[in-house]
């Protein structure tokens, strides 16, 4: 016969006491996870959300592509499918009708999990998504390097003024300098 072993677990509340209490269950009864299994169902149940969801964007933007609700739902896809290049503005979601909003938060929260790629579950794939990208003048973000950042993130420490009013200058600078080199067109 083994020796005897004896375990003293505490935890801090309902929540946990059960989830050992399953655990345990599962351990010496060989009885499923009730955690586990519900996190499972719960997956499911958010990818069917997701596909039904997708289905209401997609129709969307078919059906009214001229709409405001349209090009944000198009940006929308754009930062699911690269939030770097396309960054999305929460705040749009606002100007979405209710049943939009909510797909797109059932998209977005199934998109959490990384199981696959947005444009490998639009039925236009990565082809229509670049297209409505074209379509609605969505270009990705512009960025600075790596240098550029560290030299810029310097400058207000050094000169007393705000960062974005230093960007501006310069980039007004660029623009200015351009504009002189570039001849005018002719009439």
């Amino acid at each position: 016969m083994a020796d005897k072993i004896e375990v003293t677990l505490q935890v801090t509340n309902e929540v946990q006491a059960q989830e050992l209490r399953d655990a345990w269950l599962e351990i010496v009864a060989g009885r499923k996870f009730a955690h586990a299994a519900a996190i499972d169902q719960g997956t499911e149940a958010i990818m069917e959300r997701a596909r039904t969801a997708l289905e209401i964007i997609e129709t969307a933007i078919r059906e009214h592509p001229t709409t405001g609700q349209a090009g944000r739902l198009v940006r929308f896809l754009a930062g699911i499918y690269n939030g770097s290049d396309f960054p999305f503005d929460l705040t749009d979601l606002r100007s979405l009708d209710t049943e939009l909003a909510n797909a797109c938060l059932d998209y977005l929260n199934y998109d959490r999990l990384a199981k696959r790629e947005v444009h490998h579950h639009l039925s236009g794939g990565d082809r229509e998504l670049h297209q409505w990208l074209e379509d609605y003048g969505i270009e990705p973000a512009l960025r600075l390097s790596e240098r550029q950042e560290t030299a810029l993130a310097e400058l207000p420490e050094k000169t007393g003024r705000d960062r974005y009013e230093l960007l501006d200058e310069a980039v007004d600078d660029l623009i200015d300098k351009y504009r002189r080199k570039t001849p005018a067109p002719q009439r």
